[in-house]
């Protein structure tokens, strides 16, 4: 089976930054490694929302139910988008 690259965006309600950085904490546990996407390098994502990547032999579904684990644990209300990276083979 092939090792996946998945980016990950959660954007949790009414974050404060304690809220963030339990998420940062929570993400962890479930094996995701945080993204520094500084805005001042032309990043564009909304206030409280946070970009991981995690790598692995895992299913897209198995990836969501990580998400929700950790973002479940920072009590507030999130949405998330989960991306699986595909490699093209170069010709």
């Amino acid at each position: 089976m092939a090792i996946h690259t998945f980016i990950t965006r959660i954007q949790l309600q009414g974050a404060q930054p304690t809220d963030l950085e339990k998420l940062d904490i929570e993400m962890e546990r479930e094996s995701f490694k945080k993204v520094n996407t500084s805005r001042s390098k032309g990043g564009k994502h909304p206030a409280g929302s946070t970009e991981y990547n995690l790598h692995g032999n895992i299913s897209l579904l198995d990836v969501n139910g990580a998400v929700s684990r950790a973002a479940n644990r920072t009590g507030k209300k999130y949405s998330f988008t989960v991306i699986r990276d595909k490699k093209v083979p170069l010709l």
